[in-house]
């Protein structure tokens, strides 16, 4: 079921992007919001959001010039 997401979650994924991994910032707000999130759901939302991640198992960067140099 499509969940809204708040300010304050869409807030926390963009502060937290650059140093957590997807699984791990999916793992943080569920702990924080009191509500499942998936890994697919957090990805989903953060690319709704337009911040882009590095490619690459556990690389944390965020892509800030649209280039993944």
């Amino acid at each position: 079921m499509n969940e809204i997401w708040s300010e304050a979650e869409k807030q926390f994924i963009r502060d937290t992007a650059n140093h957590l991994t997807d699984e791990q910032g999916a793992v943080e707000l569920t702990k924080t919001c009191g509500r499942i999130v998936t890994v697919d759901s957090w990805r989903k939302q953060r690319q709704k959001l337009g911040i882009k991640k590095k490619p690459g198992r556990g690389i944390c960067e965020v892509v800030l010039d649209g280039s993944f140099d």
